[in-house]
C-alpha cells in the first residue's frame, strides 16, 4: 500500500492530450484508446446511505432531498451520531399512592450522541424518543412558505419560456401541408396535452406569475444592544462559520440552538465512454458490495 502515499511522478498522455497518472486513466476496449475523467460521461446508478447502507431509487431520494431519514450528523464536529439507550424511571406523583408507582415499569429511551466531541441531543433540549430509529423531531424552516412561493414562481417562468420558444419554432417552420409536431396534425391542443401528461396548465402558470409578490428591501435595521461591544464573548457558546453554513435555513448563532443534520446520501456512479458509448466502470447495485461488474482501468 506504499504506492498510495507516493506522489504521481509519472504521467501518461490521454487520447485528448491531458497528462494524468495511470491511477486516473481508463482503457476502452472498444475504441482501444486511453480515456481520462474528461473523456467519459458520469452517470448516477443508485443512491444509498454510507452509514446504514440503505438503498433507495432516485425518485425516493429526490423526495427526501437526498437525505437519510434515520442517520444524522453531529452539528458540532460533523461526525456521524450514534443512538444511545437509557432507562427512564417513572415519575413519582405525590398526590397518587405508592400502588400506581409500583405498576409503572422503567422504560427504555434513546437519544443521539457523538463519540468524537461528546455532543448529545439533550444539550439542545431534544426529548428522548421511545424508538431507536426514526421519530426524531424535525426543525421547521421559518421561511418555508416563501421558499415554496419562489419555487412555484420560477417553475411558472420556465414553463412560460418553454411555451414561447415552442410557439416561435412553430411559426418559423409553419409550411402549408406540413406539420411540425403530432399535435398540429391530430388537433390536440397544448393544454390538453399538458393535462394528459399531468403538467400544470398555462392558466395556473400565468396566475402564479401574476399573484407573486416580489421582495422589497427595507432601509430600517434593528439597532444593536447597548452592551454589544462591551460584553465578554464566550467562544464555547457561539457557533463557527462552518457550523452555521451546515444549517443554511436557520444559521444558528448560539451553540445551544444546534440541531442534528440528516446525513447526505452517497451515490454509486458508472462511467461511460463518450466516443463509443460503452461502459468503462459499472459498480454492483448492492451498496455493501465493493466489487464492479465492469472495471476497465488503464492499469
Amino acid at each position: 500500500m506504499a504506492y498510495l502515499t507516493q506522489p504521481d511522478y509519472v504521467k501518461y498522455i490521454c487520447s485528448c492530450g491531458q497528462l494524468k497518472p495511470i491511477t486516473n486513466l481508463y482503457f476502452c476496449r472498444h475504441c482501444l484508446k486511453i480515456r481520462c475523467g474528461f473523456c467519459i460521461c458520469h452517470e448516477v446508478d443508485s443512491h444509498y446511505c454510507a452509514n446504514c447502507l440503505e438503498n433507495m431509487p432516485s425518485s425516493e431520494a429526490r423526495l427526501k432531498k437526498n437525505r437519510c431519514s434515520s442517520c444524522f450528523d453531529c452539528p458540532s464536529c460533523f461526525h456521524t451520531l450514534s443512538t444511545r439507550a437509557t432507562i427512564a424511571q417513572p415519575r413519582q406523583d405525590p398526590a397518587a399512592g405508592d400502588a400506581k408507582i409500583e405498576n409503572k415499569q422503567p422504560k427504555k429511551m434513546y437519544y443521539l450522541s457523538c463519540f468524537n466531541c461528546r455532543w448529545t441531543s439533550r444539550d439542545v433540549g431534544i426529548p428522548d424518543q421511545p424508538v431507536a430509529s426514526g421519530g426524531w423531531p424535525e426543525r421547521t424552516n421559518p421561511f418555508a412558505v416563501r421558499v415554496n412561493q419562489l419555487l412555484e414562481y420560477y417553475k411558472a417562468i420556465a414553463q412560460q419560456e418553454k411555451q414561447e420558444k415552442l410557439d416561435r419554432e412553430r411559426k418559423k417552420f409553419a409550411i402549408r401541408g406540413k406539420y411540425l409536431t403530432l399535435t398540429d396534425k391530430t388537433g390536440l391542443t397544448g393544454a390538453m396535452a399538458r393535462n394528459i401528461a399531468g403538467l400544470p396548465s398555462s392558466e395556473s402558470s400565468s396566475s402564479a406569475i401574476a399573484n407573486f409578490v416580489p421582495s422589497q428591501a427595507s432601509a430600517e435595521v434593528e439597532e444593536l444592544p447597548e452592551d454589544y461591544h462591551t460584553q465578554e464573548v464566550n467562544l464555547k457558546q457561539i457557533t463557527s462559520m462552518a457550523q452555521r453554513l451546515r444549517a443554511p435555513d436557520s444559521q444558528p448563532r448560539l451553540a445551544a440552538r444546534l440541531h442534528p443534520a440528516a446525513r447526505a446520501l452517497s451515490v454509486k456512479r458508472s462511467q461511460r465512454c463518450r466516443a463509443c458509448d460503452h461502459n468503462l466502470t459499472k459498480p454492483e447495485y448492492n451498496p455493501g458490495s465493493v466489487k464492479f461488474k465492469i472495471e476497465l482501468l488503464a492499469l
